[in-house]
């Protein structure tokens, strides 16, 4: 038998597109009453993991990241728009003026970009395994440049011989490789940096100033980005249980269960909000008894 179709709940409140739970605003990061949440949500997701991999190193090992970028070619194969920066008058076109590339060539090149940057890391990466090397991504971030078009900053773990290794291997192989995939140039100069300060670096690309002065960056609401714009690896995920869908929850638990969070009762709290996704109208004693009833 087939299940019934999902039905949109109503409209959001903000960009009214259809939201699917009891919630104002839908989960799109375009849209401007969600967009500020989700990208608190990434610079927090970025800190917790990023920040567990530094504190996880033994005492006798100086915790370190290094941070590479991956651009797009320059305009010998992405022409300038001259209609967008005619203003200008005569100039040599450059994204620090605000000069963007042509819109469809720009729309083409980002669209095809995941999948060259997916093919690309796994060639580096197999390149790397046969040397028998195991670089550890870290993170991947997408940012959109001035001029409209997408570049990539992978992550590497950069503590001990082996990661060291590992990362500046692959980052000598992905320059190789590079132009093959359609990208321009890689940042081949090794900064190491303790990895807060890299989780700070990526997250003010989504979101810039101190707590409850948060400017939301343009990027975020950017077309031209990514379905995944933020990449962490599983390893650090497991270990934190830090996850967008876990940052999600909490603040569903909060909603419906405040009162006890604010008890530091935790475990009551996130059983009441289980209850309450799966139906609605449970009463908070109910889970309670349930919860606290004999095996």
């Amino acid at each position: 038998m087939a299940t019934e179709r999902r039905r949109p709940t109503g409209l959001c409140h903000v960009c009214r597109g259809a939201r699917w739970s009891e919630a104002k605003f839908c989960r799109r990061r375009t849209c401007p009453g969600y967009g500020p949440i989700w990208a608190g949500d990434q610079r927090r997701k970025q800190f917790v993991n990023l920040g567990h991999y530094g504190e996880s190193q033994p005492c006798d090992v100086k915790a370190q990241v290094v941070l590479g970028a991956v651009t797009a070619p320059g305009s010998d194969r992405l022409a300038w728009s001259t209609d967008h920066c005619a203003a200008l008058g005569d100039h040599r076109c450059s994204g620090l003026l605000g000069c963007r590339v042509n819109a469809e060539v720009a729309r083409e090149w980002n669209a095809s970009a995941p999948k060259r940057w997916r093919d690309l890391h796994r060639q580096a990466t197999i390149r790397c395994n046969r040397a028998g090397l195991r670089p550890w991504l870290l993170a991947r971030v997408w940012e959109e440049q001035r001029r409209g078009v997408l570049h990539v900053h992978p992550v590497f773990a950069f503590s001990t011989p082996a990661e060291k290794v590992g990362a500046r291997t692959y980052m000598r192989h992905l320059a190789e490789l590079a132009s093959r995939y359609g990208f321009g140039k890689v940042e081949r100069k090794i900064r190491p940096m303790e990895a807060k300060a890299a989780a700070a670096y990526l997250s003010s690309y989504f979101v810039t100033g101190k707590r409850g002065k948060e400017a939301l960056q343009n990027s975020v609401r950017s077309r031209s980005m990514p379905r995944s714009i933020v990449h962490l690896s599983s390893r650090l995920t497991q270990a934190t249980g830090c996850t967008m869908r876990e940052l999600r929850f909490r603040r569903f638990v909060w909603r419906v269960a405040g009162s006890f969070v604010e008890a530091d009762l935790y475990e009551e709290a996130r059983a009441i909000a289980v209850a309450k996704q799966a139906d609605p109208d449970i009463r908070p004693i109910d889970v309670l008894r349930a919860l606290r009833a004999p095996p």
